[in-house]
């Protein structure tokens, strides 16, 4: 970063309000390390950043999912002195048993927005790095969800594939997100949507998060008149906003790098054939404009009919680019 984009990085972070920041982490200390170092170089007084570290043993399927030596580096990797100088909160919440990536994003949320009663909060998983801009970004969006009910969830990671003069062509500009990466919301969002997140979480609640009932799942979704072939926790995020009404949005400047080669989820093959490793991120502060009422109800109408065909993100739908002339396998998380 130059002299010039630290100066501008340094002034977004003071005119920003304080951010309350969940990671959600399980098995992968070396992704983690990256996150956080993106994520405490633009901290400032007031962030509140906690870590819900996931725990390796499984109690339904009788497994270990991940080695203790690996979560015990994952907290440390957290609370090390050296991993930020910042004066912010830092707390840790450390599971006992392995809850997966739902259960660990339903404790994060219930705690935040009922036992703190926070009236927002930033949400990352450890395969997102971001750029200098980021928590400057989301802040932004906030401010925006606040007064616009119509907001479900806000981030920046942006059009990952778009080159810095297209970004640039766009700085202005909002776009609706595809996967929940990043992603910020309102107390007043979650609220909306956690009837469905509920009944959800009854699919998956006290089993192994792998062993879901994909389709049990399925057809929950098509009983609320929804076509969906992925299971995760993310689509019933999808979905509940749907059915609240709420669109889910990002810049369209690209202020974050997905790391996540291999996860939960993902593989190798599917980050290579989509060039995830070949974002540009942009390096500028961002600028951030409430949409107006014909940007959202358009968005909401094409998220009625992603839905209405079968739900495929935006970036997997065919495309003349020939870096996406095949589709990869579909990632359900």
């Amino acid at each position: 970063m130059s002299t010039s984009e630290r100066a501008l990085a340094a002034e977004g972070r003071r005119s920003r309000k304080p951010l309350t920041i969940a990671v959600l982490s399980f098995n992968r200390p070396d992704y983690l390390r990256m996150i956080l170092h993106s994520l405490f170089r633009q901290v400032i007084p007031g962030d509140q950043v906690f870590l819900f570290q996931d725990g390796a043993w499984n109690p339904s399927s009788r497994t270990m999912r991940a080695q203790e030596d690996v979560i015990d580096l994952c907290v440390r990797n957290f609370t090390s002195p050296r991993a930020t100088t910042a004066s912010v909160d830092r707390r840790v919440f450390r599971s006992p048993v392995n809850l997966g990536i739902a259960g660990n994003y339903r404790r994060a949320e219930n705690y935040i927005f009922e036992v703190l009663a926070c009236q927002s909060a930033l949400l990352l998983e450890d395969d997102l790095v971001l750029g200098p801009h980021y928590l400057t970004a989301v802040a932004g969006l906030l401010d925006i969800a606040a007064e616009e009910t119509r907001i479900g969830y806000v981030s920046a990671y942006g059009d990952l594939w778009a080159t810095l003069e297209r970004q640039r062509a766009g700085v202005d500009r909002l776009m609706p997100m595809h996967e929940n990466w990043g992603a910020a919301l309102t107390r007043t969002s979650w609220l909306a949507q956690k009837p469905i997140r509920e009944q959800y979480w009854e699919f998956v609640k006290d089993i192994d998060y792998s062993q879901r009932d994909n389709a049990a799942i399925r057809a929950f979704y098509a009983s609320l008149g929804y076509r969906c072939e992925i299971t995760s926790q993310d689509a019933s995020r999808w979905i509940a906003c749907r059915a609240a009404g709420l669109v889910r949005i990002m810049t369209k400047t690209c202020h974050a790098r997905y790391v996540g080669v291999i996860g939960e989820h993902s593989t190798r093959d599917f980050y290579e054939r989509w060039k995830f490793g070949e974002s540009t991120t942009f390096p500028e502060p961002p600028v951030v404009r409430k949409p107006c009422k014909r940007d959202i109800d358009r968005w909401l109408r094409a998220d009625a009919a992603a839905f209405a065909d079968g739900y495929v993100h935006a970036y997997q739908k065919p495309s003349p680019r020939a870096s996406r002339s095949r589709r990869p396998p579909r990632r359900n998380d």
